[in-house]
């Protein structure tokens, strides 16, 4: 079942869209350009500390961590005593991200499998050392006017980077990426084009729950509003 979503606002300038909510965890649509978690300048705001405070869960904690650029859903717990639980949700559930990449695949669909090993600034694929990877890419529509592609990725693994690593080395990197990108032109995107989009998990009432967000507005305007996803 798709649920409706609650729009509030966490500052001035940032709005979240609350899009479950029970007991024990809530799902939440992190806005792209602010880190998900505290980092090591406390007096950087993040998006888990901002949403504990507007909500009165002092407890709040990520379960699932996005990039500072990529933007969508959240998995928060909001009390201690069940995170091992949520943890398992979020390892059995469905992960589907979209995205905006440079140039125009020949394929419309792709698995792509690789060994990931982390390092500072960004990861690498390997031939050993690593960790397994895998996604599950497929193109949604192109856009041969701006050379762009829109597509869907469903990650079977959660490494670090994990999409933005394999678009690059696939040869089609993500639009805005500023580690993986492949052409300057990067420094002249808004954003990051990439997004959690949809997550299909089990409640601990064991049932059925997909909860998805609307295409972000800088994706629509950056190909004139030509985006559609269809489940």
């Amino acid at each position: 079942m798709k649920l409706p979503s609650k729009k509030i606002q966490i500052t001035a300038n940032l709005t979240t869209n609350i899009l479950f909510e029970c007991d024990e965890f809530l799902l939440a649509e992190k806005p792209a350009g602010i880190p998900v978690h505290e980092t090591k300048d406390p007096n950087r705001l993040d998006f888990t500390r901002l949403l504990a405070t507007k909500l009165g869960f002092p407890e709040l904690r990520t379960a699932n961590r996005l990039d500072l650029g990529t933007s969508g859903i959240v998995l928060l717990g909001k009390t201690i005593d069940k995170n091992k639980e949520i943890d398992a949700l979020l390892k059995n559930s469905e992960k589907e991200y979209i995205f905006l990449c440079h140039g125009i695949p020949e394929w419309k669909e792709k698995r792509f499998e690789c060994f990931i090993k982390d390092g500072n600034k960004e990861v690498k694929i390997v031939r050993s050392g690593g960790k397994k990877a895998i996604t599950e890419f497929r193109i949604l529509s192109t856009h041969t006017k701006e050379n762009i592609s829109f597509g869907m990725a469903k990650i079977l693994t959660g490494r670090r980077h994990q999409i933005r690593v394999m678009l690059r080395e696939l040869g089609f990197p993500v639009l805005g990426d500023p580690v993986y990108s492949l052409t300057s032109e990067t420094k002249k995107e808004k954003r990051m084009y990439l997004h959690s989009f949809r997550l299909c998990f089990t409640d601990f009432q064991g049932e059925k729950q997909w909860v998805e967000t609307e295409i972000p507005e800088e994706f629509l305007a950056r190909v004139g509003n030509q985006l559609s996803v269809q489940r």
